[in-house]
């Protein structure tokens, strides 16, 4: 930690957001805030922004930034009737895997959302695929195409869509 002399409440430079209730607090009580402002506070080092931790902390690790993808698939019909387990494998086989041969991961889930017809809140099993991959030219199109072909297949309102940027190593 450095030392660093508070600066005067009427500097027009930034003030350290620690220091500002302090500032706040001593507009509030007379005669003490010309004692505090002289006073020199502990300050510590500006921390380091969000990507370069993400992007030092993945070369330390020997990883690669990238994207990693989430589908959320409910795996009921819109009336009632369950998708079978063999016409999910069909659809992951033929429709997912030749999009993303390099690998994915399904997990089984208990989905809750709200119908957009009728604004009641649903639960059903869910399939959710996360797929960790590289920024590729032709991502956009891969996903559009899974998410097209379950909801024609499966008369689906949607498929849930989350994309994060990340760090991975394998």
């Amino acid at each position: 930690m450095t030392r660093q002399t508070v600066p005067s409440i009427m500097s027009p430079r930034r003030h350290n957001r620690r220091f500002m209730p302090v500032v706040l607090a001593a507009l509030a009580i007379p005669g003490w805030a010309h004692a505090t402002m002289a006073r020199t506070l502990p300050t510590a080092a500006p921390p380091a922004t969000a990507p370069d931790m993400l992007g030092s902390t993945c070369t330390a690790v020997h990883g690669q930034m990238g994207l990693r993808v989430s589908l959320m698939f409910g795996m009921y019909r819109p009336h009632g009737k369950k998708i079978t387990k063999q016409e999910w494998d069909d659809f992951l086989r033929d429709t997912v895997t030749p999009r993303f041969p390099a690998g994915l991961s399904v997990f089984q889930a208990d989905g809750q959302w709200q119908d957009r017809e009728t604004g009641r809140v649903g639960h059903e099993p869910s399939h959710i695929i996360w797929i960790v991959t590289p920024q590729i030219p032709d991502l956009s199109d891969r996903i559009a195409a899974i998410r097209q072909a379950y909801t024609t297949r499966f008369q689906q309102q949607s498929v849930g869509l989350s994309i994060t940027a990340g760090c991975s190593s394998f």
